[in-house]
């Protein structure tokens, strides 16, 4: 088989092409290389932040069910309190009846000292809670702006697989 000039010269042409575009393609993709380092680290991020996010939501849950322990325990004090007062003669108790009411006026103040202290404790956790999600909002922030700007200079972020 005979090759002529002309297809010499368009096999020529046509693998400089080819090779013009592949250097074109790879400068673009190391231009691109901060780009798709915010985006990874953003995404890094973003999945420590959800991490964290559903950490604290199973913290505060396992905290609200003590917080209603103790609500009840309170109630529960308070009812018998309510009991024993009832049982006065003239707003006096009987001397064992009186130790009793004192067992449980102290029974309920440990309840309530419990109950606030696991309320600022809870407090907390929904602070650190909140913290999180506006971290994480801000980051999806930073995540779409990445990606608009990515789509608008036509940058490919993630890498091929």
């Amino acid at each position: 088989m005979r090759v002529t000039r002309q297809f010499r010269v368009f096999l020529g042409l046509s693998a400089a092409a080819v090779l013009a575009s592949l250097g074109w393609g790879w400068i673009r993709w190391r231009g691109a290389a901060p780009e798709r380092a915010a985006w990874a680290s953003v995404q890094r991020d973003m999945a420590v932040e959800s991490a964290r996010i559903d950490s604290l939501r199973w913290e505060i849950a396992h905290m609200e069910t003590e917080l209603n322990a103790d609500k009840r325990a309170i109630a529960s004090a308070a009812e018998r309190l309510a009991h024993i007062r009832r049982e006065a003669v003239n707003g006096a108790l009987p001397e064992a009846e009186y130790r009793r009411y004192q067992r449980e006026v102290e029974r309920h103040n440990e309840a309530v000292a419990s109950h606030n202290i696991e309320l600022a404790a809870l407090q907390r956790t929904y602070a650190e809670y909140s913290a999180s999600v506006d971290a994480y909002n801000a980051l999806a922030d930073s995540a779409n702006e990445l990606q608009r700007r990515a789509v608008q200079e036509g940058v490919q972020l993630a890498e091929p697989r």
